[in-house]
């Protein structure tokens, strides 16, 4: 529901291109989106809590570096890369929740077995 609820100001933001706002939506969304990929691993998280916790640090590594592409706005990163068709797609809104979410995804199966 909060997603629902910032995704049309977060549009309007891109619409009137305000940097500031457009960084603090895309930053707030992402670790929304990150969260919920999380929840999807709950049945796994409380398994991890249970039990003691190992890490897979590769994987874990991997999910970091996910992370902090994810983290970093569409329309800030269109402005140092060439556009082109493959860059826009990437770095389209729709890549980027599903990045999101499987990182938070990822983020959980980095530590259990």
């Amino acid at each position: 529901m909060l997603i629902a609820q910032i995704l049309p100001i977060y549009r309007e933001m891109l619409d009137f291109f305000n940097i500031k706002w457009i960084l603090i939506y895309s930053i707030l969304l992402s670790i929304l989106y990150l969260l919920f990929g999380v929840l999807i691993e709950t049945k796994r998280l409380i398994k991890i809590s249970t039990k003691k916790l190992t890490i897979n640090w590769i994987s874990l590594g991997f999910v970091v570096v996910l992370i902090l592409l994810t983290l970093l706005p569409a329309p800030y990163l269109l402005q140092y890369f060439a556009p082109n068709f493959l860059i826009s797609y990437v770095l389209g809104i729709e890549i980027n929740v599903v990045l999101n979410v499987l990182a938070g995804i990822l983020l959980v199966r980095s530590f259990d077995n």
